[in-house]
């Protein structure tokens, strides 16, 4: 799937200060199969940039197409783009609707047309790719489970409905090493099978593992924009955004002042063991 953003503008309203501008001219486009990610300060607009490509709020001024749809014309877009994008929210507990984990995965893959017969194995399947195949998890609440398993959860329902793009904000925030290493096997699952991807994070290590292009936010629009090995290596304009060059370049010593930039978009060949004391999954909200 592909996601275009015509001169977008938008503002957070509140009824007890102005609006607060987040983006006043933004253009953007994500081609089909592409792997992007998304950074920024807080504040600078990269959960209301996943929302507003998703469909799930319109612009103030301009126009989103996904795949052609503008998914705010019509009851129609709106269900098309339902069908085919999947989403993981920042605060996953969010988007959990059902009392069981067995429910929540029934609803979405009817939703998506896979016939009874195959719900089990699709379940099944995800469950185990996220490292959640323990005993009575498909009858446990989500709302009963840790943050580090409930954004699990999100990712496995995202994977089974096989949607045509994923959105993700902060997939890697409040896992451990176990919960990040499922989490970059889906990801590379989604790539793998030509789905679109957009992950919004200050995961930088993660970026530098699966991202082939990499976005930074700032000051009401996209501040830089390039191919993730380019961006990932700059240390002064990571520097300026509040962010470190990834452990991949740093302690390879090929973190340059201006960018570099690798064939492969940033992938690499070798996997840098990370160690930095995620917050633990385990224990209830």
């Amino acid at each position: 799937m592909n996601f275009r953003a015509d001169n977008v503008r938008f503002s957070h309203a509140s009824r007890h200060a102005p609006p607060r501008e987040v983006f006043r001219d933004l253009t953007l486009t994500v081609s089909d199969g592409e792997c992007v990610g998304i950074l920024g300060r807080e504040g600078s607009g990269k959960t209301t940039l996943l929302n507003l490509l998703g469909g799930l709020v319109p612009p103030g001024e301009g126009r989103i197409v996904i795949d052609g749809i503008d998914p705010h014309a019509g009851l129609r877009g709106r269900e098309e783009i339902r069908l085919h994008v999947g989403f993981t929210f920042q605060f996953p507990e969010e988007q959990f609707l059902r009392q069981s984990v067995a429910e929540e995965f029934g609803d979405l893959l009817r939703l998506r047309g896979v016939p009874p017969a195959g719900i089990p194995l699709r379940i099944n399947e995800a469950l185990t790719l996220m490292g959640l195949d323990s005993p009575g998890m498909r009858e446990k609440s989500p709302f009963s489970l840790s943050l580090g398993e409930s954004r699990r959860l999100a990712l496995a329902l995202l994977v089974a409905g096989r949607p045509g793009a994923a959105l993700l904000d902060e997939p890697t925030s409040g896992l451990d090493a176990s919960g990040v290493g499922c989490t970059l096997k889906a990801l590379g699952g989604l790539r793998g099978s030509g789905v679109t991807v957009i992950v919004a994070t200050h995961d930088v290590n993660l970026l530098a593992e699966i991202a082939g292009r990499v976005l930074i936010l700032g000051g009401g629009g996209i501040a830089a924009d390039g191919r993730a090995g380019e961006i990932l290596r700059n240390g002064a304009l990571l520097a300026d955004h509040g962010y470190d060059v990834p452990e991949a370049f740093s302690l390879s010593g090929d973190s340059r002042q201006g960018g570099g930039g690798d064939e492969d978009g940033g992938q690499h060949d070798h996997h840098v063991a990370r160690a930095r004391g995620e917050t633990p999954e385990g224990g209830s909200r």
